[in-house]
């Protein structure tokens, strides 16, 4: 038996590929066909090419600007046994540099150009991974999580399979693909069953509606924002074929619930996940009565158990095997892991209604402050900083950062210090240039309080 033969989305892909074949596969947002079935397997057979030098175990981080490029890339790199990190094409600079110095990659992939990296032979736990997640540490340093294939395609069933996604849907694609959430609700249910997608780069509410009605697509898998932002069209009542509509990366508000079924006639259904793990929770009915932040129940294949201080714990075979390079296993580890965000239970389904950790979830991404931080202490005249979230109807929460300076500072020159440095969503949404650092009773400077009492002089 060849290494090929052994693979498990390969070999779903086979069977999706006999089946459809010359049929179109993913669409441009104007429904211009971008690859058939075929073409897919020609691309992949050329990554698979350019590939061939590396050793099995070689570590590829893979930045490609062309999102229709990752299922071709996905099946090369698991043909050829390497471990791949997908990363968005924009995270460069000190980011990037972060995120090499985890992985210690043999190879960058960018567009379509591959550099190769004179690292040393990767030593992998057992079991070695086929892909890794990047997410924020505790600590200025991204961590990676060990994925096998295994666990990638146990995600991607129960996300099929929950969610009633069928292969003759097309799904829209307006999240980023090399996201977690994009990974696992575009990328890999083509490879698994032929459910085609379209690329979208547009973010505009008017250009992503009027791109829904002309590409035929049937599921919208986006976030609260773009919900809000459809709602916000003015005569608009269409959204042309979409039957179903996925709501993740943050809570989503009731409110935003009840004026997009007003406006379109359709449903949102929450849907609850994490990096660690892909799925967890899914609101199958899409309640129209639901309180802010619920997320129905387990997904099928899930099992979930209720913890003390309304914490749970996630069971089941999608979940990743551990962090890397410094594993927390009393967190995450093959098959078990838990979340750290706060859960409150009406009978057998949940609502998230809050973190216990100070990581901050700005629009389904994960942020620990210290990066933000450390990043701001760079600039001349800052002697201090602390960054926290506060909560954001639309992005979950948003970034809010206290400086303190030896010389005035403006606002504008904080913020294109950030823009320079970070991602535009890392970027805090305010800042406040302060004379001293608030403490609390014990002597030290608490995110939570601080967040407290920002809401607090907001609401007055």
């Amino acid at each position: 038996m060849t290494q090929v033969e052994q693979r498990l989305f390969p070999n779903l892909w086979a069977s999706v590929l006999a089946k459809f074949g010359d049929q179109p596969a993913i669409f441009r947002a104007n429904a211009q066909i971008v690859r058939t079935f075929n073409d897919i397997e020609a691309e992949r057979l050329h990554w698979r090419e350019q590939l061939a030098g590396f050793e099995p175990g070689s570590t590829v981080i893979a930045q490609i600007d062309a999102d229709c490029s990752w299922p071709a890339l996905l099946l090369a790199c698991l043909d050829r046994f390497l471990v791949t990190v997908p990363l968005e094409f924009q995270v460069t600079g000190p980011q990037l540099e972060n995120v090499i110095q985890v992985t210690n990659p043999h190879a960058l992939i960018r567009g379509t150009e591959i550099s190769r990296r004179h690292s040393a032979r990767s030593v992998w736990p057992d079991p070695q991974p086929d892909l890794l997640k990047i997410t924020s540490g505790t600590t200025g340093l991204p961590r990676a999580i060990r994925f096998r294939e295994s666990q990638l395609l146990s995600d991607c069933r129960n996300i099929c399979c929950t969610m009633g996604l069928l292969a003759a849907d097309i799904n829209f694609g307006a999240i980023p693909f090399a996201h977690s959430y994009g990974f696992s609700n575009l990328v890999t249910p083509l490879l698994y069953q032929g459910t085609r997608f379209v690329v979208s780069r547009d973010r505009l509410p008017r250009a992503v509606q009027h791109q829904i009605q002309i590409s035929g697509a049937t599921v919208l898998p986006a976030t609260p924002a773009i919900f809000q932002a459809l709602c916000s069209l003015p005569e608009n009542d269409r959204l042309g074929q979409v039957r179903l509509c996925i709501s993740a990366g943050a809570p989503l508000p009731a409110k935003t619930v009840h004026q997009f079924f007003d406006r379109f006639g359709l449903r949102i259904h929450s849907f609850y996940g994490s990096s660690e793990c892909g799925g967890i929770m899914f609101d199958r009915e899409g309640s129209l009565a639901a309180p802010s932040g619920f997320v129905g129940r387990p997904m099928d294949g899930v099992e979930i158990l209720r913890l003390p201080n309304d914490r749970i714990e996630v069971r089941g075979p999608n979940v990743a095997d551990g962090y890397f390079p410094h594993p927390q296993p009393d967190i995450l580890e093959t098959g078990r892991f838990i979340p750290g965000d706060l859960i409150r239970w009406d009978g057998d389904s949940a609502q998230v209604y809050g973190r216990a950790s100070d990581v901050i979830n700005v629009a389904g991404k994960k942020i620990h402050p210290s990066i933000v931080e450390e990043h701001i202490r760079e600039l001349p005249g800052v002697i201090e900083v602390i960054a926290f979230g506060v909560p954001s109807p639309n992005r979950n929460e948003d970034l809010v950062a206290l400086v303190l300076g030896n010389v005035p500072i403006a606002r504008q020159t904080l913020e294109a210090h950030c823009r320079a440095g970070l991602a535009d969503w890392q970027v805090p949404r305010e800042f406040q240039v302060v004379s001293e650092l608030p403490v609390n009773a014990r002597g030290k400077v608490s995110r939570a309080e601080l967040a407290a009492e920002y809401m607090r002089r907001k609401e007055r």
